[in-house]
């Protein structure tokens, strides 16, 4: 034991250094501590730490939000995953309906449209004149109002045109017939019978043939006259009908019989002559 200089002051012993166990519990005290002064914080407590949340941390917070939010919004496409139509595609798809549906109509129109041709009407050639003054205008004319009536009759929109008339330009119809009569000659006679023609520089000739040959069928039938067909250039004058109506209408000349050989018929019974052409386009509308 040391020797104390002083014998009135107490002689101080030595204090030992702070073994590792208790600088552990002294640094769990002050955790502690820590603890017990943050949650005073918490509840409004005084002098309380200060805490280490920002309000800078706050906004960075938000913006980092906002960053992955607005990334997933790009990203997602709801047409993509519903299968949502855009609007072009639904003005595209109305207009296309539209026109299929006024194409459709059009079509329906113009197949309940027949046109009836009454060979030199209203022209200032009448045609044919006989010794006994009948003209040929005045027989096709007679035999084209009975075809008029007939089919209308029967619910179709018949469009009968004089020899030459304007609205027969382009003329769309589910079928066109010319009318006019042959020949009243008195030497030589003409040949009894009936022809049909029609022109193959149209868009559809297999249509033209199908009415060619339904008109020879019944016209035949009706009439008992032979029959021949011919083959009509349209550039021929004569044959303007084939140039001006519409290339997609089928349409044949019919010349129903000679005014001398077949007088019987087309000018003493012209209703056979109309009920033959009646049926024959019938024929043909039933079979398209």
């Amino acid at each position: 034991m040391m020797d104390n200089p002083n014998p009135e002051a107490p002689l101080e012993e030595p204090q030992e250094e702070a073994q590792p166990e208790e600088q552990a519990e002294a640094m769990d005290e002050l955790l502690d501590e820590g603890d017990t002064e943050a949650d005073g914080q918490a509840k409004g407590g005084p002098g309380k730490r200060r805490s280490s949340y920002t309000v800078a941390n706050g906004i960075q917070t938000v913006i980092s939000i906002a960053l992955v939010m607005a990334t997933v919004l790009t990203l997602w496409n709801p047409r993509k995953v519903f299968n949502t139509p855009s609007l072009a595609s639904l003005v595209e798809a109305g207009a296309t309906q539209s026109a299929l549906e006024a194409e459709e109509q059009a079509q329906n129109e113009r197949d309940l449209h027949i046109g009836i041709l009454s060979g030199h009407w209203e022209d200032s050639i009448p045609g044919e004149v006989c010794q006994d003054g009948t003209l040929e205008s005045d027989v096709n004319q007679a035999i084209a109002l009975q075809v008029q009536q007939e089919l209308e009759d029967r619910g179709y929109i018949v469009d009968l045109f004089p020899e030459y008339d304007l609205t027969m330009l382009n003329y769309e119809g589910a079928a066109f017939v010319a009318l006019y009569s042959g020949s009243c000659a008195e030497s030589p006679q003409p040949p009894s019978g009936f022809s049909i023609g029609g022109s193959f520089t149209a868009q559809n000739p297999e249509l033209v043939d199908q009415l060619a040959t339904c008109l020879a069928q019944e016209y035949q039938q009706a009439t008992g006259l032979p029959f021949t067909y011919e083959v009509i250039n349209a550039e021929d004058a004569s044959y303007h009908i084939f140039r001006d109506i519409s290339l997609n209408t089928p349409a044949v000349r019919l010349e129903m019989g000679s005014l001398k050989s077949d007088r019987a018929v087309i000018i003493d019974n012209p209703e056979k002559a109309a009920q033959g052409i009646v049926a024959g386009i019938q024929c043909f509308l039933n079979a398209n």
